[in-house]
């Protein structure tokens, strides 16, 4: 997929930048977000599985990708590590309400990063 970085206002470009660094400086419990420094519509993150959850002792690697209208559509999240969960299809996209119909502009990735179960 390419970079949707020139298709992204300036304004957006910096609040994307600037939530990225927040969240790889002080990240959610369990979460790694791994920055792309060359394309920063490509999210990468690592997740541990949760104790007490099947996924316990885990790291499951998944990416966001955030199109050309973001924020004002929600961006697209796959695991790259296989999983078996109802809310994962079989290409690894994530289908959660967040990333669909419940989406609002202001959410931004950290909402993403903590609905994801």
């Amino acid at each position: 997929m390419n970079s949707n970085v020139e298709n992204l206002p300036p304004h957006v470009i910096r609040q994307v930048y600037k939530e990225v660094s927040t969240l790889t400086s002080d990240p959610p419990e369990g979460i790694k977000i791994v920055p792309n420094e060359e394309d920063i519509t490509d999210v990468q993150v690592s997740i541990e599985g949760p104790e007490g959850a099947p996924y316990a002792g885990g790291i499951f690697r998944m990416k966001l990708i955030l199109g050309k209208d973001f924020p004002a559509a929600p961006p697209k999240g796959y695991f790259l590590t296989k999983i078996f969960h109802p809310n994962v299809s079989s290409n690894g996209e994530i289908c959660v309400n967040v990333l669909k119909k419940d989406w609002k502009a202001e959410l931004g990735i950290r909402h993403v990063l903590l609905s994801r179960h």
